[in-house]
């Protein structure tokens, strides 16, 4: 199967995807790549061809990626294909070899942040044994030192060499986030024997071994192409392998999670930080402080051999580990326990839970998370059952004088906001984690939160994009059947108590200015380093986001007048005054000629960026 793209022939192949080093093997689930009809791939061009290089970078128009994502339904996404590679890294800059993407031709290089706006002179020099002679970047030669002017998300380098007798042209690009690569490996519902996985810094690049699986359930539905990927990472034995990395904890489990349907890739991320900003912590925070109920992440980029595959959350998995339970003993005794909530059912504390099979690793629709039947079988489900039990069962009087007892109530007050801010209506029963510290000791339960992309206006699949229940007026959502009983008996004053946190909150975590600023600095750092352009081209019009279009810029707009509109909404169910009206009497009267990104007045106390005299400020 073929294509015309300007005066460009174009076969539609299996994957022919090139990884780094020589003699390397890549096997990797098949997808639709598009290399050139001769042997020269996309942007491996002659010298009458170099005028059109600009087709195939990354600010290619998105005609040419809207033919390329029409021909990827074509091939079956379960085929596994074993593959001799060429080499494509064959030079390096500061001793560090760049990333290629076949795709656009394309090398990205991570640098340090500090570079970012300034000129670096540095070593680029190419490789031994390599087929490349007479490299040049942007018409000076460069095998040696280079100075690159003015590194930045918007600069791009001409890279030109001479392979074979044939001229070729390649495209050069810097980075600040960090960068991944899997080099080779079979990827699919299991986890594999064996993945290399190369992490790239500024001034070093180091190879790990790891195996590596899809993660997720709806997210490898047909149609869906950029995973998400559980990796654990093994020494040269097979054996756990224990790393840090980005300043997070030290472990040997990690996900890398692809907001595949997020039309801001982000709203995990952001949430989790949210969260963790004012979450009151779990009951048992005296015996274990560094007990979280949320992830951690950051945000990288990543290659599936020679291919570009878009910003990633590189974050810390919710288990054991990350909540501080306490481990299960030698003779079998179980202490701590923690379930994921999968779906409805059981989840929402509506119904009398079916008796629970012990020996299983899923109930109903809890996934059991620890301890795991593959450690210790059997396991106990009787804590989570019994709370359900009592919620679905207990008299009214029972419910108010024990509820405490089951759950923690600080920690549920707190869910109960976040889920309102967030409008998180697929964390209500589901998309939850819910823990026992010590069962031996105590059976309350505290919950973790997981899973919020679709929150702050998304839906959870992109057609149709908004309806009505993702508007920032969807009235007040009732979690589960805790939350119900505790608002329709009052519990222990829970909807006073609930006011009285949502206004404590309301004038910094919960401001608005406060929640618009996590995501505009989440797109800064995505835009300045390039990633949100490389990631709009990579994906837009794709199957994961129903062919729409995807646009970071545009959606940030569309959060943060959600948020803003959101805000005042919950203000008025929660009868919150806003502190501008509290301290003068009336509401401050908005700026003159300064407007929010959104085309708003800008009120005094607005912090972030507004237009201002037609040119975007930083206002603090």
């Amino acid at each position: 199967m073929s294509l015309t793209h300007g005066e460009r022939t174009y076969r539609i192949t299996k994957p022919m995807t090139p990884i780094y080093g020589t003699g390397m093997h890549l096997t990797m689930t098949a997808m639709a790549i598009v290399t050139a009809a001769s042997e020269t791939a996309i942007c491996g061009m002659t010298n009458r061809e170099e005028n059109m290089r600009s087709d195939c970078s990354w600010s290619t128009s998105n005609d040419f990626y809207k033919i390329v994502f029409a021909f990827r339904k074509f091939f079956c996404l379960l085929v596994i294909l074993g593959l001799h590679a060429p080499v494509f890294a064959q030079f390096s800059v500061n001793g560090v070899e760049p990333c290629y993407d076949s795709i656009t031709g394309t090398f990205l290089l991570s640098v340090d942040r500090q570079l970012w706006g300034k000129s670096w002179t540095t070593e680029v020099r190419i490789n031994d044994g390599s087929s490349w002679k007479d490299m040049m970047i942007d018409g000076e030669r460069a095998d040696g030192q280079y100075t690159f002017p003015e590194i930045g998300g918007d600069s791009h380098y001409t890279l030109e060499i001479t392979e074979n007798g044939d001229r070729k042209f390649y495209n050069l690009h810097f980075t600040y986030l960090p960068v991944l690569k899997f080099v080779e490996g079979s990827i699919g519902m299991d986890y594999t024997d064996d993945v290399c996985i190369i992490q790239y810094k500024s001034e070093s690049q180091h190879s790990l071994r790891a195996r590596v699986k899809w993660r997720g359930g709806t997210t490898n539905m047909d149609g869906r192409n950029k995973r998400n990927y559980k990796m654990k990472l093994i020494d040269d034995r097979g054996g756990k392998n224990d790393m840090s990395f980005f300043g997070l904890r030290k472990d040997n489990s990690w996900i890398l999670d692809a907001g595949q349907i997020d039309m801001f890739r982000m709203r995990n991320l952001i949430a989790s930080q949210i969260w963790q900003d004012f979450a009151s912590k779990p009951y048992y925070a005296a015996e274990e402080p560094k007990a979280l109920s949320a992830t951690r992440g950051q945000m990288v980029e990543l290659f599936l051999g020679n291919q570009y595959q878009g910003v990633f959350n590189f974050c810390e998995p919710i288990d054991r580990k990350q909540m501080k339970l306490r481990k299960y003993d030698s003779d079998g005794t179980i202490h701590g326990g923690l379930w994921k909530a999968t779906g409805h059912g059981d989840c929402t504390f509506w119904n009398i839970p079916e008796e629970y099979d012990n020996t299983k690793d899923r109930n109903n629709e809890w996934e059991l998370k620890y301890p795991e039947i593959d450690d210790l079988c059997p396991s106990d489900y009787s804590t989570l059952r019994n709370a359900i039990m009592f919620v679905v069962t207990s008299t009214d009087t029972d419910f108010n004088h024990e509820v405490s007892a089951y759950f923690d109530i600080p920690v549920l007050i707190d869910y109960y906001l976040f889920v309102q801010i967030t409008n998180g209506f697929d964390n209500c029963g589901k998309n939850v984690y819910w823990a026992v510290y010590d069962k031996q000791a105590e059976k309350k339960l505290t919950p973790a939160m997981w899973d919020m992309d679709c929150t702050m206006g998304q839906n959870f699949i992109d057609s149709p994009l908004h309806p009505e229940y993702v508007a920032y007026n969807n009235p007040i959502l009732t979690p589960n059947n805790i939350f119900h009983r505790m608002i329709q008996l009052d519990t222990d004053q829970f909807q006073d108590a609930v006011r009285h946190r949502y206004s404590q909150l309301r004038d910094n975590v919960f401001s608005t200015e406060s929640l618009q600023a996590r995501y505009i600095e989440a797109y800064n750092t995505l835009y300045d380093c390039g990633a949100a352009t490389r990631e709009e081209q990579r994906w837009s019009y794709d199957t994961d986001i129903s062919g729409l279009k995807l646009d970071l810029k545009e959606e940030l707009d569309y959060i943060c007048d959600w948020i803003s509109n959101r805000m005042q909404f919950l203000d008025e169910q929660f009868s919150f005054t806003p502190n501008s009206i509290r301290e003068t009497g009336h509401r401050t009267m908005p700026e003159k000629n300064v407007h929010t990104l959104q085309g708003h007045r800008a009120y005094p106390q607005y912090k972030g960026l507004v237009i201002s005299g037609g040119r975007i400020m930083l206002k603090k």
